[in-house]
């Protein structure tokens, strides 16, 4: 193969790794645009978790889950890299924003001991990739204080690197719809409270055959379903929950329950094979606190 064609060659990998790199990017981002990635430890049932027990990758999944601010920021600069890589005058850019984004991403996973590691890191391979063509312009303008010369006009026609930019651009919309519309399906399933018993509550009177109880978690909402107990012992109980009119029905057993007020909740009945009467009261949780704590 004479020279010519390797350029050509070369310039036909490099726009598959930038369009890959591309929408890759923007569903990476959407996920955290439409704040879903990290959404199962908002439910009751992860809450009751101590932060003592929890691994260090859960801990990273509870950080990013605590502030949806952050995590809609981080996603949108990971969406912007993406897009940028479409048009031809803005791919430095993108593929600058994409490393920068990912290198982060790959130090979180790195550090918290996220056992997906290869995506992010095969990602940034990528976005060096595509931002190569620029290295030793890049070198010249911040070490060698050189002016920058321009990059060459790419060859081949110029109808064809039309479609080929009119495609890339439908197909990164297409991505963002659909992941959006995934992404607030998702995001409903697991905030919409489906009744006041949603929730963490705290043991106040407990009269029973087995041990005593501490905290109660009840997640009732379309994405999850459960009942989650932890006994004075720190033991961790987690059944699948139905409720009905005054009943809760917790894996094989049934508990009735009465609510006087959204705070105070009194249950009774059968549970794990011990009779149960206990008084709980709701625990205000502080996401949204400004508080140190």
């Amino acid at each position: 193969m004479n020279r010519t064609g390797l350029v050509s060659a070369a310039e036909v990998a490099h726009s598959v790794v930038r369009v890959g790199l591309s929408l890759a990017m923007i569903g990476f981002g959407m996920v955290k645009v439409i704040p879903t990635q990290f959404i199962v430890f908002t439910l009751p049932g992860e809450m009751v978790v101590s932060l003592g027990e929890s691994s260090p990758s859960g801990m990273l999944w509870k950080f990013m889950a605590t502030s949806t601010p952050y995590t809609v920021i981080a996603g949108t600069v990971e969406v912007i890299g993406g897009l940028l890589l479409i048009f031809r005058r803005t791919v430095l850019l993108g593929a600058l924003v994409c490393m920068v984004a990912l290198i982060q991403v790959s130090t979180f996973n790195i550090a918290y001991h996220v056992p997906v590691l290869a995506p992010p890191l095969i990602m940034l391979g990528m976005a060096l990739v595509v931002s190569m063509p620029w290295w030793s312009r890049l070198i010249d303008m911040l070490f060698r204080n050189r002016d920058s010369a321009a990059l060459p006009r790419p060859r081949g026609d110029r109808r064809i690197r039309l479609a080929g930019i009119i495609a890339h651009t439908v197909t990164a919309v297409l991505v963002i719809v659909f992941m959006g519309a995934n992404g607030i399906r998702t995001y409903h399933n697991y905030t919409e409270r489906l009744s006041s018993l949603d929730g963490v509550w705290a043991v106040d009177e407990f009269r029973g055959d087995g041990l005593r109880w501490v905290r109660v978690a009840i997640d009732d909402r379309p994405a999850s379903r459960r009942l989650v107990l932890i006994r004075e012992n720190g033991e961790l109980t987690e059944q699948g929950l139905t409720v009905a009119e005054a009943v809760l029905h917790v894996g094989e057993w049934t508990l009735r329950y009465t609510q006087q007020s959204d705070a105070r909740l009194h249950l009774t009945g059968d549970f794990d094979g011990t009779s149960v009467d206990t008084t709980l009261r709701r625990i205000p949780l502080h996401t949204e606190s400004r508080d140190f704590r």
